[in-house]
């Protein structure tokens, strides 16, 4: 892993040594989404993001297409920040990569009970959007996960599904409070492609620009007329007719029957197969 990261770096580093940044935008190779590469990320060194270099800087030195591909996101540190691009840590080397790839994460955000966050996972150190079931202490809050691949599948008998994923305590500087209502990295949105409301996170904003990390964590780019933004807030009840998550899409034809507010999850039932499911607050829309 480390060898091919530092060759991935070698060819990053090489091509730009060639061309500029702009250039690189209009290299379907490099960048095929039609979002800018180059913007800017408020951070400091030192400070804790998430980000998906490894995956990036792997398939361009393979030569491989990136539209389609898997990227994951992962924290680690930034190291230095750039105007277009900054160097972040992998794996003790270091790695230089388009802004855009880069999630800064808050250095002395505080959090209160029933705040959505954007983190990561406590073991992968995964990408996470989680929710504040304690608020002792602000700037480390315990928390319970929404985006844990344990709800896969879906289909469970028991309400105290949460239990599983509730009493993780967050480090000081790991996360970011978001807010209802704002196109923010982390922020799910319900976005349409050809008639189907495909779903994803928000992983940059560039003006009317929306790149999103969508199903099996494929980038795409779309804009914000083109999305619906799913509150967090939502005041989900037993008997709600609402679409759930079924495999890329939101689709209809759902009913809620059971709600656990405290720890971000409700469970429905298909209409049409009479099968329960849980998901998190993210995986209906009403």
């Amino acid at each position: 892993m480390r060898h091919s990261m530092k060759v991935s770096v070698m060819a990053f580093t090489a091509m730009f040594a060639f061309i500029t940044v702009a250039e690189a935008q209009n290299d379907p190779k490099v960048w095929p989404w039609d979002f800018p590469m180059d913007i800017e990320i408020d951070a400091k060194p030192g400070q804790q993001i998430l980000s998906n270099q490894e995956h990036y800087l792997d398939f361009i030195d393979r030569g491989e297409e990136l539209v389609g591909k898997t990227m994951l996101w992962y924290n680690t540190t930034i190291i230095e920040v750039g105007k277009e691009k900054s160097i972040v840590d992998q794996y003790d080397n270091k790695v230089e990569v388009p802004n855009a790839l880069i999630i800064p994460l808050g250095k002395s955000e505080k959090a209160k009970k029933g705040d959505i966050l954007l983190t990561y996972g406590s073991s992968k150190r995964d990408m996470q959007r989680a929710i504040v079931i304690d608020d002792s202490t602000p700037t480390e809050p315990v928390v319970c996960y929404l985006d844990d691949d344990y709800t896969w599948p879906r289909e469970f008998d028991s309400p105290k599904l949460a239990e599983k994923q509730k009493g993780v305590k967050l480090e000081p500087g790991s996360f970011n409070v978001l807010k209802e209502g704002k196109f923010e990295s982390g922020a799910q949105v319900a976005f349409n492609v050809n008639g189907n409301m495909k779903y994803g996170t928000v992983v940059q904003v560039s003006g009317d620009k929306v790149l999103i990390s969508a199903f099996a964590s494929h980038l795409e780019c779309t804009t914000k007329d083109n999305c619906k933004l799913l509150p967090f807030k939502e005041k989900f009840k037993v008997g709600d007719k609402v679409s759930a998550i079924d495999v890329s899409s939101y689709k209809p034809g759902y009913t809620v029957v059971n709600v656990d507010k405290e720890h971000g999850h409700l469970w429905v039932k298909n209409d049409d197969n009479g099968k329960t499911y849980v998901y998190s607050l993210f995986g209906v829309m009403k």
